[in-house]
């Protein structure tokens, strides 16, 4: 059998294979130019590769208008349904009664998986008092919560908010940010790790393996904002088992966001 490294360095599609991108965006940014960030063309470079779906927050939404975010992203599930799945995303600046509103509605759509925090962009920690009816709904759901935040902030809501699944974004883009996200993971179980980044170290992927298994590491690429190709490739030359690359590739992410038998 073909290794799947073998088949990257060919440049082989993946369309066989099962791969899921659990940490995508949608729309524009502000303050550079995004090729193909709408959802069709979006869907045009994961069928260059293979990739099969995909779950997006709106660039909108982890910016200043969560509900222009939330819109792009249905819209997007909407037309490519099975392929595109969404993140509610959630900004901790809007009095809390417009977040419960703005969750309760998005998740009876069907379009939407999880929930989504940028904390950077909105300049609140994870674990602030105005994220708390974001994490008791995500609770509540037994949904994954994608928090773009340092590891500190995540430990407190881990603990307290345990039917929520907490999925820590760019876990490996740093070997203090690993360390950490290991330690955390060590001690609950509702902890992932997102391998989503640019600046990755070498020998990172390796290690998170190692530290907290393969079952709770996931791809994501932060398409369209980054290529996704290169994130295919640090899985794929990664020195760990196929069988592990294929579980964070896409099968822990069809799992944990319940999308089997909702794929395209």
């Amino acid at each position: 059998m073909t290794s799947l490294m073998e088949r990257v360095r060919a440049g082989e599609r993946l369309d066989d294979l099962l791969v899921i991108d659990a940490h995508a965006h949608m729309g524009r940014w502000f303050n550079f130019h995004v090729p193909d960030g709408d959802a069709a063309g979006m869907i045009r470079t994961m069928d260059r590769i293979g990739i099969k779906a995909c779950v997006s927050s709106g660039h909108a939404g982890i910016g200043p208008d969560f509900i222009l975010g939330n819109d792009d992203v249905a819209r997007g599930a909407q037309a490519f349904p099975g392929r595109i799945f969404g993140y509610i995303a959630v900004n901790p600046n809007y009095p809390a009664q417009e977040m419960r509103e703005e969750l309760e509605r998005r998740w009876t759509t069907g379009c939407f998986v999880g929930i989504k925090f940028h904390a950077d962009m909105h300049k609140y920690p994870s674990d602030g008092a105005r994220y708390a009816p974001a994490w008791e709904f995500a609770h509540e759901h037994d949904l994954p919560l994608l928090s773009h935040d340092s590891v500190g902030h995540l430990a407190g809501p881990a603990e307290r908010y345990t039917g929520a699944k907490v999925l820590i974004a760019h876990a490996i883009s740093s070997l203090d940010m690993l360390e950490a996200a290991a330690e955390l993971a060590s001690r609950r179980p509702n902890v992932y790790l997102d391998i989503c980044g640019s600046p990755l170290v070498f020998g990172a992927l390796e290690m998170a393996v190692e530290k907290v298994g393969a079952g709770r590491v996931l791809f994501g690429t932060d398409l369209p904002f980054i290529d996704p190709r290169p994130q295919v490739g640090r899985v794929a030359f990664a020195k760990i088992a196929e069988t592990d690359k294929l579980r964070i590739l896409g099968e822990n992410a069809a799992a944990l966001f319940g999308l089997e038998g909702r794929l395209a």
